[in-house]
């Protein structure tokens, strides 16, 4: 494109520029705030130049100079809209981690789609009251009623959007990023302005003050149960599932395993309702009304989309594509040009105007990114392809198809990295079969919800097609996602990379314009690639480096899980936290790290005892096929879990070991198991007094694991092994509470650090205080996983150190 010709397009479409403006401000917020002194002054500046110039003819001398200053003004803007835009979190509630027995008073903002075991809804609270502190304020809450099915249902049928209601419940502020790689749901939570969560134990401690409902949420709220209760009428659970996530933006209930298996295959996209699927919409619209004039078409399209858009709950992605799509609509409408950088353009500030926070939402960067791709790549692919002069339509269709989903991938590609950390290796085959057969799923469904209100026995017909369709479609997608060379993991990707990555496709994209030999294009191309694996390379840092062991006591919550990776890179896991019906540690913390860590298999999986909060992650360990061996006590045949978990570990071929005096050689380390021999007296114990203690020797530094044993079994190390317990570092039984760690235990360990794993404000009280002044009395330094989330410590044989993973 000549110079001239860039420089009239960049001046036809000036919001381009403003725009990018506008994001710089927000993205230099957080560092430097502007005040509304500064924007006056650069407007009273701007405004004064214009005028001036205007009166003495000269504007064209100094157009220079005033449009630096607009773009400073507007990157002002940016900046204060940024400011004024942070939610004030109330600082006594925001201090709080767990509070029993609050009341809350206020407004049922929005209620989502109930769920197989809890509703979630928003409540914009006016007054929060707990045992010590009566609080009035506007504070808005992440409200989750759990308790029985007959509850929720009443809940579901009767409450509505801007009823005001008192709760009961239980207050806990969101989980943090409490351990290597984790989502940080507080985080997240606070971006959309909410202070907490409230769990309501039972629909009776819901009270409804005034059942006056918001007409307009309220109403969103009734189309959106009544679609759900259809699809849920019409189709089997794998197909309602999907249809509730591609029509109202719900993927709750799409299992985890499905999930994995989309984001293997490269096409977790079509999971986000986002452009692809307003494009549907927008094309279902315009063949409905295809014999009506352009008018009619044109504001029956846009209608729909407004009515998509409200009924999916207004997602950033979502937002994006319908003003673009409204924005292509007007102008055509207008006869006026615009393109779909302009039309991104203005969906981005309009987006960012409203709530700026979301220039670091995932999912505003995937959408944007994806379509920016598009208009700046596919161009010169499908250049290209016409220039082939294929004659076959069906060909042709088919390569600008691939080049428009290459150019998506290309375009996401870094932010795909950061939020999955996989590259999906047949990414652009399956989105081949998955996106036409996702437009064919969505167009279906919506004919099959229209004829139910008309023909209700043809609308099982074709819901029965669709159910066919998708079993098919999540056949293929596991198919291709659980093939060994779908994808590669990618570890440790970061802001950094993706600015590496960007800098070298602009440079590409620049060249490619310039380079006319194929030869010099390729020594380009190689050269950009050598760089960026390169430049990316020098932040990488191994959290658990080799030749080295480590130990990462992993944040459970109230509950014991220790990783160990020794200096031969064998793997061991001391516990895995406890499994409930709500939160599974062993799936959702333990798993997740695994895969951020790179780590494929436990080669070793000790279960201290069988308590839940011990050996309760496992189970979904070994379903997921990550533990090679366990070992455990000795099983009791009293004790129901215990056979059960047995029975369990050998449906799943799991070798089993049990404790007894003995040694392991791993990677140059010593790990000895110590148990009482005496079986008679094993049977009388707690089971909390079965836990096996096992001491680590690495070179001069040792560790002494000790799982949940109390007083009784402390004397009977003392009086078993005496000296032998005198070890660097000891993993403080019981999370620290006062029914262990005697004073002759402490003086026969004396360690250097005590590792005490134990849930924040716990019912338990763990650590007791006691417990936690005799370390300080023997100068013992005390690493907690309540207060500081995951403890990595390295081990060189000679020295150990204490790293901060963060």
């Amino acid at each position: 494109m000549p110079e001239a010709e860039k420089n009239k397009h960049m001046k036809d479409h000036p919001i381009i520029i403003f725009t990018v403006a506008f994001i710089i401000g927000i993205l230099l917020e957080p560092v430097f705030q502007v005040s509304i002194l500064i924007v006056l002054i650069l407007t009273l500046i701007l405004f004064s130049f214009l005028l001036i110039s205007r009166l003495n003819g000269f504007f064209y001398k100094i157009k220079i100079i005033l449009s630096v200053i607009s773009l400073i003004l507007i990157s002002s803007l940016g900046n204060l809209t940024t400011y004024f835009n942070q939610v004030q979190f109330n600082p006594e509630v925001s201090s709080l981690y767990k509070e029993k027995n609050v009341s809350v008073s206020g407004t049922i903002n929005t209620i989502e789609l109930i769920r197989e075991n809890e509703i979630l809804f928003l409540l914009d609270a006016s007054n929060f009251i707990t045992k010590d502190e009566n609080i009035n304020d506007d504070i808005t809450f992440l409200c989750k009623l759990r308790g029985g099915k007959k509850g929720r249902n009443e809940f579901y049928n009767t409450m509505k959007p801007g009823y005001l209601i008192e709760v009961k419940a239980i207050y806990t502020k969101g989980k943090g990023r409490r351990n290597p790689g984790e989502f940080d749901y507080n985080s997240y939570l606070k971006s959309k302005g909410i202070t907490g969560i409230l769990i309501i134990k039972k629909f009776s401690d819901i009270i409804i003050v005034k059942d006056k409902p918001n007409f307009f949420k309220n109403s969103i709220f009734q189309v959106r149960k009544i679609i759900n209760e259809q699809i849920n009428s019409l189709h089997g659970n794998k197909t309602a599932s999907l249809l509730r996530g591609l029509l109202l933006a719900d993927r709750r209930e799409i299992d985890q395993e499905t999930k994995i298996q989309f984001i293997n295959s490269g096409v977790v996209h079509v999971l986000a309702v986002s452009g692809l699927h307003v494009g549907f919409i927008a094309f279902i619209f315009i063949i409905l009304f295809g014999r009506f004039n352009i008018y009619f078409r044109s504001v029956s399209t846009i209608v729909g989309l407004l009515c998509f858009m409200f009924l999916t709950g207004v997602p950033p992605s979502v937002f994006r594509a319908t003003v673009m799509a409204l924005v292509i609509i007007t102008a055509f409408l207008t006869n006026r040009t615009t393109n779909i950088f302009n039309s991104l353009a203005i969906a981005a500030l309009i987006i960012l105007v409203i709530n700026p926070n979301e220039i670091y939402s995932p999912g505003f960067q995937l959408s944007f990114s994806a379509v920016l791709a598009i208009g700046v790549i596919y161009p010169l692919i499908s250049n290209a392809i016409n220039k082939l002069k294929i004659e076959s339509k069906l060909i042709r269709f088919f390569l600008l198809f691939i080049a428009v989903s290459f150019a998506a991938q290309i375009g996401t590609l870094p932010f795909t990295l950061l939020y999955f950390g996989k590259l999906s290796v047949i990414a652009l085959l399956a989105n081949l079969i998955v996106i036409p057969t996702i437009g064919f799923i969505i167009s279906l469904s919506i004919i099959t919800l229209i004829t139910q209100a008309v023909f209700p026995s043809l609308a099982i017909y074709y819901a029965a097609t669709n159910d066919a369709i998708t079993n098919l479609l999540l056949d293929f997608i596991n198919f291709t996602g659980q093939l060994g060379f779908s994808h590669i993991k990618i570890h440790g990707y970061s802001i950094y990379d993706i600015f590496i990555f960007y800098f070298f496709l602009i440079f590409v994209l620049y060249f490619l314009r310039k380079v006319k030999s194929k030869l010099a294009f390729s020594i380009v191309i190689i050269f950009v690639i050598v760089n960026i694996y390169l430049l990316s390379s020098l932040d990488n840092k191994k959290l658990l480096p080799d030749n080295v062991l480590s130990i990462l006591m992993i944040d459970v919550g109230q509950g014991d899980a220790i990783l160990i990776k020794f200096p031969d890179n064998t793997i061991a896991l001391i516990d895995a936290g406890q499994a409930t019906f709500y939160f599974d540690y062993g799936e959702r913390v333990i798993l997740p790290l695994l895969d951020y860590l790179d780590i494929e298999k436990i080669d070793y999986g000790f279960v201290s005892h069988l308590d839940l909060d011990h050996y309760g992650g496992f189970v979904s360990l070994i379903q997921n096929d990550k533990i090679k061996e366990i070992y455990k006590p000795a099983i009791d045949s009293l004790l129901s879990k215990d056979v059960k978990f047995e029975k369990f570990l050998r449906e799943q071929k799991v070798p089993i070991n049990y404790y007894d005096y003995q040694s392991l050689m791993i990677g140059n380390c010593r790990l000895f198991t110590l148990s009482d021999k005496d079986e008679a007296e094993f049977y009388k114990l707690s089971s909390n007094n079965k836990s096996g203690v096992m001491k680590l020797v690495y070179g001069k530094k040792s560790f002494l694991f000790t799982g949940d044993v109390e007083k009784r079994v402390e004397k009977i190390l003392i009086n078993d092994f005496e000296i032998f317990l005198d070890v660097d570092v000891l993993k403080v039984a019981h999370h620290g509470s006062k029914t262990s760690t005697s004073d002759e235990f402490l003086k026969y360990t004396s360690p250097q650090y005590a590792l005490i794993s134990a849930g924040i404000k716990n019912k338990f009280g763990h650590p007791a205080e006691n417990v936690i002044s005799k370390f300080r009395k023997n100068s013992v330094k005390i690493l907690r996983t309540d207060e500081s989330g995951a403890v990595l410590l390295w081990c060189d044989g000679e020295k150990i150190f204490v790293e901060d993973w963060r």
